[in-house]
């Protein structure tokens, strides 16, 4: 097999089957094709991009909700040949009913059983959907008070109409029954013991083993991290500090998930106007916590970019006093946003060598994330800009080393689970463009 293959950490290959499903796609192209036709993989042009589709969707939703045309709404799903992407039709149906009430749930029925009655929707994309839902609940609830109840309407609909099994329904209501109650008793527990035995020992494996051992759910993390963050504002200065550094130990040692931190300090700003009335210094102690995420790179500093529409009218104090705190933009965001910006302009202009000139214009070891960020934008777009992120990687070799390249494609190889997330084909794909790259002597073939 391809060295790269060879090369990948078996602990990743354990971690995520669509890892492995990578690599045997490499290894099955690499042996039944020819370097003349691996060279043509992005021959034919894909139809639509992810982003593309997902535009698609939004409008034909929308406009099935103002007309009420079923067949109508039925021809726009079929005619989007998606068929992969169809669980974003349900879950786009299902937010849309929701927000808007009882009788727009009945027309979400409706049209999901008249596209399961064609064949144009299979039971597997409808349970995909109806999950992504569920997981998107705590956000719309923000919006919809009893979305948790409109949810669980619909499901018991579908359950009745025998479209998904009692099993799934009875998932998806203890699934929204917790995303509707965000703060239990038990994650307020969880937290509590944390941070009190941690205030004491300051031993972050210590912490691991209480958290592993009081049970506290998985899917509620950012709910503990939340319950942290605003224990930590009773406390002195010394001890806030000590608490930040556990969330970031807890997230180093892949307890916690630095998205999940992000979620958390996304909730606490949208509640800043009603706790600030009774947490006077509020946006000091939110100020002083994402500062401490952004200097150890737990969260974007993308985030700050929202604190205003998040914290209402106190959101610029806090962005002003995280400044004050920080010198921003950080290096590492200042290096992703200029190579981001090459690469988009690349996809619009074709010029290779402006390209070329441009990246190596960019201080610091860039590389890997020049390789991630052109193959992760390439997933989502048309065959025809895949084949120009393919000649731009061959490009590359005159700018990076062959570490570079190998660090790149580990990290989207790292990440695959969430892109497949949009683009379900990414597995396929990713193995195309290692194998073009071994081809093209960007990855070692030998």
């Amino acid at each position: 097999p391809p060295v790269f293959v060879s090369l990948v950490p078996a602990r990743l290959i354990a971690a995520s089957p669509r890892v492995k499903e990578v690599l045997e796609q490499v290894k099955s192209l690499m042996e039944q094709h020819s370097s003349t036709l691996i060279m043509n993989i992005w021959g034919a042009g894909a139809k639509s991009s992810a982003e593309e589709l997902k535009g698609a969707v939004a409008m034909l939703v929308d406009e099935y909700f103002e007309s009420g045309e079923v067949k109508e709404a039925v021809q726009c799903v079929q005619d989007l040949e998606a068929p992969h992407f169809l669980h974003e039709v349900v879950k786009r149906v299902v937010y849309r009913a929701v927000e808007k009430g009882e009788a727009a749930m009945r027309m979400a029925l409706q049209l999901i059983k008249a596209l399961l009655a064609i064949g144009a929707l299979e039971h597997m994309q409808l349970t995909k959907g109806m999950q992504r839902s569920v997981v998107g609940l705590a956000d719309l609830s923000l919006d919809v008070p009893d979305a948790p109840e409109r949810l669980r309407t619909l499901a018991d609909w579908l359950a009745f109409e025998n479209l998904v099994s009692p099993a799934f329904e009875q998932a998806v209501l203890l699934k929204a029954k917790e995303r509707a109650q965000p703060t239990s008793a038990r994650v307020t527990s969880c937290a509590t013991i944390l941070v009190e035995e941690f205030l004491v020992s300051a031993s972050s494996q210590d912490a691991v083993a209480s958290l592993r051992e009081l049970g506290g759910p998985d899917d509620a993390r950012p709910e503990l991290v939340m319950k942290m963050l605003q224990l930590s504002m009773d406390k002195s200065e010394e001890e806030r500090a000590m608490i930040l550094e556990l969330l970031t130990a807890l997230v180093v040692r892949g307890e916690v998930q630095p998205a999940e931190v992000e979620a958390a300090l996304e909730t606490l700003l949208r509640q800043v106007p009603e706790l600030v009335l009774d947490v006077p210094r509020l946006c000091d102690y939110l100020a002083h916590a994402i500062a401490h995420f952004l200097e150890d790179r737990t969260v974007p500093e993308a985030l700050l970019a929202s604190v205003p529409a998040l914290a209402g009218e106190k959101g610029a104090t806090i962005v002003a006093q995280v400044g004050k705190m920080t010198s921003l933009p950080l290096p590492v965001t200042t290096m992703k946003a200029k190579v981001k910006g090459i690469i988009a302009e690349y996809f619009v202009s074709g010029d290779l060598p402006e390209a070329l000139e441009r990246l190596g214009e960019v201080e610091g070891r860039c590389g890997q994330e020049v390789v991630k960020r052109t193959l992760v934008e390439a997933m989502e777009k048309k065959n025809r800009d895949r084949e120009m992120a393919s000649v731009l990687l061959s490009g590359m070799t005159k700018l990076y080393g062959s570490e570079q390249f190998f660090e790149g494609f580990i990290r989207v190889l790292r990440g695959i689970d969430d892109i497949a997330l949009d683009t379900p084909n990414a597995a396929q794909l990713l193995a195309r463009f290692i194998a073009r790259a071994t081809i093209d002597d960007v990855l070692p073939p030998v």
